[in-house]
């Protein structure tokens, strides 16, 4: 943290990191919708590919299809998830990292804000990868996309973690932690995260399996309850807000008609 600095606000420098932020939030989102999307064409690629050949065993091609959609299923360590899982997460962490650093120094306040950013740009998508809409279009990629939903969310979680701690390092820093809590913008913060924070320790293997009933309840309420917090936060991130709470409200209306069905 040598080369970071507080910075003295000026309006030259709220702009300039107004319009960097948004660039980069942006730009993450993008790049995850287009990942997903190219993940998601490969599976469906491969899954034709593994059926045609399933008829015909002889050929390289299939043993390959079939080895590596194999090795990238199985587990890592038994309830840590699957080597797939862990390649796409220490990938796309590298690169929402290089998002949230890249030409912020020396303004420290500036990579707080982006981590925080960057985070809310995931959302929507985050979402959308467990909603009904899309379990019912390609459900021969529900795994995948329930796999990806938790990689996805343990990155959230872990990038509101160093932008909670970037702030607070702040705030002890200038003596005023005490008073910045009380804030109701900072308040209404505090407790989405421990919302966050709780949804991904109850996301857990091991609390899923013995607890399930309590982790789907609090599940659907926490994601749910989080985005009007969040609104009062800032409203930088309120259009990720409102892309997530369009998939939530779609997402409900599509489970209820179907279960009339």
């Amino acid at each position: 943290m040598n080369r970071y600095e507080f910075l003295k606000k000026t309006p030259e420098l709220v702009v300039q990191r107004r319009i960097a932020l948004d660039w980069y939030a942006n730009l993450a989102q993008i790049s995850q919708l287009s990942v997903h999307l190219i993940i998601l064409v490969c599976e469906l690629v491969a899954s034709v590919q593994v059926r045609g050949f399933a008829k015909n065993q002889k050929g390289g091609a299939a043993v390959l299809a079939r080895g590596l959609k194999f090795t990238l299923g199985t587990e890592v360590v038994k309830g840590y998830g699957t080597y797939g899982q862990w390649t796409f997460g220490i990938a796309w962490t590298a690169w929402l990292g290089f998002l949230c650093i890249t030409e912020t120094a020396p303004d420290y306040l500036h990579l707080t804000k982006r981590f925080g950013l960057i985070a809310a740009s995931q959302l929507p998508i985050h979402y959308l990868l467990a909603a009904t809409p899309l379990q019912l279009l390609l459900k021969s990629s529900y795994r995948l996309n329930m796999s990806l939903h938790k990689v996805t969310g343990n990155i959230i979680i872990a990038f509101l973690a160093v932008h909670i701690s970037f702030y607070s390092f702040l705030f002890v820093k200038m003596g005023i932690f005490w008073q910045s809590i009380q804030q109701s913008n900072i308040k209404v913060a505090v407790i989405s995260a421990c919302i966050f924070f709780i949804l991904g320790i109850t996301a857990t293997q091991f609390f899923r399996h013995r607890h399930y009933w309590w982790f789907y309840k609090l599940h659907v309420i926490g994601s749910a309850l989080v985005l009007p917090l969040l609104f009062f936060h800032v409203h930088h991130i309120r259009t990720y807000l409102f892309e997530s709470a369009a998939v939530l409200i779609i997402n409900a209306v599509l489970r209820t008609f179907s279960s009339r069905g």
